[in-house]
């Protein structure tokens, strides 16, 4: 994954959380949004894509550190095969050996990365916008209750294409290993084992 590609993801992420964000600050001093946005200043916008970027980071970490069991299940369930490496080795393996197979199980992963945040900026843009409504009082109960139950929706819709996704991505990474010791002369998995630093950060989910 390019610089750009991962700069992209993040910042996807990102603005999730500064919708959140917003909300929650709007809350504390009663911004009324519905009466109009406030001019920004195009170095502003750039300040928020920077604070877009690095909320990207932190989100999309603290959404690995809540989700990442569930993952772990498709995991065991996928490569529970006995005598089957672990799938950071696995996707190691891979990442040295093809390039067209990496470049899929990257791009899996980021879809997999952008919907496990979401799942969690759904949730709290869902509690911080019921906040600012409770503090402004700005939409009426059946306004409120249709755009939460539609963000608590896309919660739950997010969740489970998450979790479909991780199991994809098990499959993808696991039908790619025993595509490339079976098409060709099987290479040491020590190369995986021992791959750079560089190397494992790209394997990380």
């Amino acid at each position: 994954m390019t610089t750009t590609q991962l700069f992209a993801e993040l910042l996807v992420i990102g603005i999730g959380g500064v919708l959140w964000l917003s909300l929650a600050v709007a809350s504390i001093f009663g911004y009324r949004f519905n009466k109009g946005f406030p001019q920004v200043d195009p170095l502003l916008l750039i300040a928020l894509g920077g604070i877009a970027y690095l909320l990207g980071i932190v989100i999309d970490r603290l959404a690995f550190s809540i989700f990442g069991n569930f993952e772990k299940k498709n995991q065991e369930l996928v490569l529970g095969k006995s005598g089957m490496p672990t799938a950071r080795v696995i996707e190691r393996y891979i990442l040295l050996n093809s390039d067209k197979l990496a470049s899929q199980i990257l791009y899996n992963r980021s879809r997999l990365r952008i919907c496990r945040a979401w799942i969690l900026n759904f949730a709290l843009i869902t509690l911080a916008f019921t906040g600012w409504n409770l503090r402004v009082k700005a939409l009426s109960f059946s306004q409120w209750f249709g755009i939460t139950t539609l963000s608590i929706g896309l919660c739950f819709l997010t969740a489970w294409i998450a979790l479909t996704l991780s199991r994809d991505h098990y499959k993808n990474i696991l039908e790619s290993y025993e595509f490339l010791i079976s098409d060709s002369a099987p290479k040491q998995l020590s190369l995986a084992v021992t791959a750079s630093p560089e190397e494992r950060r790209a394997t990380e989910l």
